[in-house]
């Protein structure tokens, strides 16, 4: 983490149609998290990804574990980041 706080990006799949669950969960971190979180970038891509990544570093995958993460899980994992 930085002195701002953290960078969080999470890349969806626009040909699957994850971008209402990417912008619903973004609305759910931000709204919890949104003290600890310097930057914040829904990033579109491809081949059925929904990857977090914390200041570069990927904390989820769906690609990995074959399925998508809660939103509790990944503001544990951002909070785990502070």
């Amino acid at each position: 983490m930085n002195e701002q706080g953290l960078a969080v990006t999470l890349e969806y799949c626009a040909q699957c149609g994850y971008l209402p669950r990417a912008q619903w969960m973004a609305g759910e971190i931000l709204a919890a998290l949104q003290d600890d979180i310097a930057s914040f970038a829904l990033i579109p891509g491809g081949g059925g990804c929904f990857e977090w990544a914390v200041d570069g570093e990927v904390v989820s995958s769906k690609n990995a574990t074959g399925r998508f993460p809660e939103v509790d899980e990944i503001m544990e994992l951002i909070a785990n980041r502070l």
